[in-house]
């Protein structure tokens, strides 16, 4: 199988705890690689919305990731991103930094506030700032993720963004949390194109057996016609997983359940690799 994941926050825990990225703590680590056709992954940089020097932060942790993730010869095919927009300090000319740096999407905000929007622990929608800062976005191809904020930053971020999605959330009707969106919420964010990669986080799937949880988000998502529109974005590293799916090498596990469920093998492509290099791909 391929597999295209749409987040985790391996680079946070390269740099914070010092690992190498062939350490045997990492859920997504190098030799991950060999479970997979082709494996590309999306790594996140994490900065917290109260970040103390967050440029900086992001400066060290994105470069030291780069220079291990190197060393180890992964053959893990990377893509870059930023979870946090107080990265930018409320200057939106680092976004030119950002880009040049090989940075695809940028998730606006943690669950706090910064200068562009208000996360889901906030009130409080997107800011001026916010607005100027996601049409630099746009015209930079840097694509607008979603996930984290409150429903009244998420409808003004949707509103501005040329390529928005949601990297790792999961579905408020069918597990109420308040990281998950709503069928409003998945509606308006795929009329414009967009995708959302689904959190394999067990508080956001819902309480029981884990791959049963799994199967009842897709359903849903499915049954609303959303195929072309769905991914997986695990949010390894960055939360506590399952001892049954606590680690990339884990995943095809979770393919060969959701066949023996029923899904359509072509369904199955979309969901782990298709759909999430597909949206990627046009930029």
């Amino acid at each position: 199988m391929k597999y295209f994941d749409l987040h985790c926050d391996t680079p946070y825990r390269c740099f914070e705890e010092g690992l190498d990225f062939s350490s045997l703590q990492l859920a997504v680590r190098c030799g991950c690689e060999n479970f997979f056709e082709e494996y590309n992954q999306c790594f996140a940089v994490w900065i917290a919305d109260d970040t103390e020097s967050p440029f900086k932060k992001y400066r060290q942790t994105l470069d030291s990731f780069k220079k291990k993730l190197g060393e180890s010869g992964s053959k893990i095919k990377p893509v870059f991103t930023v979870e946090g927009g107080a990265v930018l300090e409320g200057n939106s000319d680092n976004l030119y930094t950002l880009k040049n740096d090989g940075i695809r999407a940028l998730t606006l905000t943690w669950n706090g506030k910064n200068e562009i929007a208000s996360g889901v622990g906030e009130i409080g929608g997107l800011t001026p700032f916010g607005r100027e800062a996601v049409r630099l976005m746009n015209s930079l191809d840097i694509f607008c993720d979603l996930s984290h904020l409150n429903k009244e930053s998420f409808y003004g971020a949707l509103d501005v963004a040329k390529h928005p999605f949601a990297s790792h959330s999961c579905c408020d009707d069918v597990f109420g949390h308040r990281r998950n969106l709503d069928e409003n919420q998945l509606k308006e964010l795929i009329s414009k194109g967009g995708i959302i990669g689904l959190c394999l986080y067990p508080q956001f799937l819902g309480e029981g057996e884990v791959f049963e949880n799994i199967y009842r988000h897709l359903f849903y998502l499915l049954d609303k016609g959303y195929e072309n529109h769905i991914a997986i974005g695990s949010d390894f590293d960055g939360a506590d997983m399952d001892k049954s799916l606590d680690s990339a090498a884990k995943i095809p596990s979770l393919y060969l359940f959701l066949e023996q469920k029923g899904i359509n093998k072509g369904i199955i492509d979309k969901i782990f690799y298709e759909n999430a290099k597909n949206f990627f791909s046009p930029v």
